[in-house]
């Protein structure tokens, strides 16, 4: 399934490289662009003393912010990838990574839709179980997407992104663990929405 998903992902951002922005002949952009993202990831765990093998996630995202003229814009961005969903009579469950990042989409090419996402910011580790331990460290990721714009200010973005970064060391009586780090491969849909009154392009 996830293979599939790659395929189709990549086809859509091939074509986005020369297809025009749909609904772009306003010749108006919208000042601040929010997006909601869904889709499916295989994510990492490791460390300097064990390798974890790649488990495939639900991956959830919101992202928002100012855009600067057609070319680019920027804002912040709250994602995350489930390995275990919490369970209010079993505090001994739930394990996710997640991380809140500053990004920018850069829109490479004139009057095409297909733009390069990266980001940086904090990463979020939670492990519930008895014998797991959280952590926090930095983050990044890099990816690109491409626009399908179905109105003025509506459109969805299928993207594929590669994110990574550290969950901090454990290093107590029960267990040493350092270099604690995840990597994780995703492939998701953005529901995009551009808000605020319409301005020239390149204003």
């Amino acid at each position: 399934m996830l293979q599939k998903r790659c395929l189709l992902t990549l086809t859509l951002l091939v074509g986005g490289l020369t297809c025009p922005i749909r609904g772009a002949d306003t010749g108006t952009v919208r000042p601040w662009w929010i997006m909601g993202e869904f889709g499916e990831g295989e994510l990492q765990l490791r460390s300097d003393q064990a390798t974890g093998s790649r488990k495939a996630t639900f991956a959830l995202g919101f992202a928002g912010g100012h855009t600067l003229g057609s070319r680019a814009r920027v804002g912040m961005e709250v994602n995350g990838w489930l390995l275990q969903a919490s369970n209010l009579n079993d505090p001994t469950q739930g394990e996710s990574v997640s991380n809140v990042s500053a990004l920018v989409d850069v829109f490479p090419i004139p009057k095409s839709s297909f733009f390069l996402r990266g980001g940086t910011g904090a990463a979020f580790y939670q492990n519930n179980h008895p014998d797991g331990y959280g952590g926090n460290g930095w983050a990044w990721a890099a990816g690109a997407g491409y626009e399908v714009r179905l109105g003025r200010s509506f459109g969805l973005a299928p993207m594929v992104m590669y994110s990574a970064g550290s969950v901090g060391d454990v290093q107590n009586v029960l267990t040493v663990e350092t270099g604690r780090r995840y990597s994780v491969v995703e492939f998701k849909i953005g529901i995009v929405g551009h808000l605020g009154k319409p301005r020239q392009k390149g204003k």
